[in-house]
């Protein structure tokens, strides 16, 4: 493994990927993912689809920047 590889357990098929250390989307069995490095490490994180009124919804209660 290079130094520039990350070895990551897979939330959706349960194995270990080896993938580049960079914040980047990946798919396993068709499911979109995201490598991302928090205070736990490197990680994969399965990405969940939302609707534009739950996007509104969100953005009114964290306050987003792009209101007008």
């Amino acid at each position: 493994m290079s130094t520039e590889e990350v070895e990551v357990e897979c939330p959706v098929c349960r194995k270990t990927h080896r993938l580049e250390r960079k914040v980047d989307v990946f798919y396993c069995r068709k499911k979109p993912l995201v490598l991302l490095n928090d205070r736990h490490g490197w990680r994969l994180m399965v990405v969940k689809e939302i609707s534009e009124r739950q996007d509104r919804e969100l953005d009114r209660l964290w306050g987003s920047e792009d209101e007008g």
